[in-house]
Order: C-alpha cells, then structure tokens, then sequence
C-alpha cells in the first residue's frame, strides 16, 4: 500500500477514521456508522447528514453506498464528508464501476451464444439491484444455485463476498451475517409486519403488496445511480475535494490501510467490481 505525506497524524497518535454505512464490514480502530446499526456500528441515516463536528475524522470512507443514495441526495451528502474530514485527510470511495459493466456486458452480448450464463450474470449486474423487489433479486437466487461450484466469471466478478455462497466455510458465514443483526432490526421488522396488515385490512392485497414493496425499496438495497471514473470524479471535486484520482484495492495514501480488512479479505479483493477513487481535503 502507497501512502501520503500529507495525512496528519495529530502528533503521532492514531489517526480518527470514519467508516460511511459500513454493513457488515467494520474494524474496531474506526467509528463505524450504519442506516440501522449492528457489531458495535452507530446508527444513522447519511442523507440526514453526519452526526459529527467539523473536522473530527482524518480519513473518511465508504464502500458501495453512494449507489443506494437517491441521486438528488448525494451531492449534500459528499459534503457533509467533506465537512467531517480534517484538512489534509483523505476520502476513499467505492462504487460499482459503470464504465466496467458495460464494457463486459458489450463483451458477453458478442459471445452470448458460446457463454449465455455469462451473458446472464452481466444482465443481473446492469439490472437487478436496480429493479428487484425483494431482499436479493435473482442474482442471490444464482449465487444460491450454484452452491459449490460457481462460474469461474462469476466467482472473478463476486471476488471474496463468493465465499459467503460456495466457500469452505459458507455455512458458517451466512450463519454469522443472519447473527448480525441487533434488537433494532427485529423491532423495525415486527413493526413494518404490522403496518403491512394494518394495510392489507385498509387496500387489501394489491396494496399490502405494493406497501411492502416500497418499504423494500426505501430500504437501502436497489441501487438509485451508478457511476464512473469521470461523474465520480466530478462529484468529489465539487464537494471540494482536491487531488482526486483513481485508486486500487492494493493502493491506497491511508497510512497501513490493507491492515483493516475493508478492501481486502485475506489477501483477496472484497469487491472486485469496484472503482476506487481518493481525494484529498484542502
């Protein structure tokens, strides 16, 4: 991993790291924040802003949340990173990669007829986080089919996350991701159960499932835009970001970041689909 001169180091003590809608994957030497929290997470809703100071965190980063945004929230949320982050600190952000996706998808539309479970899989990538109206779509209906034995594309395209499918230890792991989940989510889930009957005796079932689907849909799961080296770019810059460029999951001007496990797991990449991108606070 590179890193930077200019990330302070507030006199050599430990540098304060926020970790932006962090999921399952958060390290104890960060503030860990979720929409719901769990595993230690605080709890918080980013389009609501960030419940920190100015200036309280050297490093600021997320993964794969910016996509879930509704698009016209995304611009103050940027900002509000930019506002937590100390000047000389670093943001690293993770989206899906646009400009990757449809490349591929081009790719595997020319030899659908040679690999059409390639072909597939690229059609679930562009559509189904985007479309799907329940937990998982029909990309985990795929993963779950293929058990232990994936596509060799699809186990290149789903990186480490595939071993929660088809690892040595894939029991294990799924058992501990449903674990994860604290008294807050169960109470948030017995309470949208009710309201959803409380809709279907008020609509019947037309409009208890349409409820239900626009919970989901609120939820945090579909992907509301995407992005590409370019519209990221220029979205950083415009929060004020300077010296924003491309990144890779091996590199990173966050001091002894591979240590953390975010990017990489085990040495493999977490996300391989990702384009990573850093900038700088003035």
């Amino acid at each position: 991993m590179t890193q930077t001169s200019q990330m302070p180091t507030s006199g050599g003590s430990a540098l304060k790291m926020l970790n932006v809608g962090c999921g399952d994957s958060s390290h104890p030497a960060w503030t860990n924040l979720d929409l719901r929290g769990s595993g230690g997470a605080k709890s918080g809703d980013v389009t609501e802003g960030l419940p920190f100071p100015d200036a309280s965190f050297d490093v600021v980063y997320h993964s794969h949340l910016l996509e879930h945004l509704p698009l016209e929230k995304v611009p103050l949320f940027m900002r509000e990173c930019y506002r937590v982050l100390k000047p000389g600190g670093v943001i690293r952000v993770l989206v899906p990669d646009l400009e990757q996706v449809a490349k591929l998808y081009l790719e595997k539309l020319a030899t659908a007829p040679a690999a059409p479970d390639e072909y597939d899989w690229m059609m679930l990538e562009v559509y189904d986080q985007c479309v799907r109206q329940q937990s998982g779509g029909l990309m985990e209906a795929v993963l779950r089919r293929f058990g232990t034995h994936p596509s060799p594309f699809v186990a290149q395209r789903m990186g480490s996350e595939g071993e929660l499918y088809w690892g040595p230890e894939r029991p294990q792991a799924k058992a501990s991701l449903s674990l994860s989940a604290n008294l807050s989510r169960w109470v948030w889930r017995i309470r949208t159960a009710c309201a959803a009957w409380a809709v279907f005796l008020l609509a019947g079932a037309k409009g208890k499932s349409a409820f239900e689907t626009g919970l989901f849909r609120a939820s945090g799961e579909v992907h509301q835009w995407m992005y590409d080296r370019f519209s990221l770019a220029r979205l950083m810059t415009e929060a004020g970001l300077r010296e924003v460029r491309v990144a890779s999951p091996l590199e990173s001007r966050i001091p002894g970041f591979s240590c953390f496990g975010l990017d990489l797991v085990n040495g493999a990449v977490r996300k391989p689909d990702s384009l990573v991108m850093e900038g700088v606070k003035p």
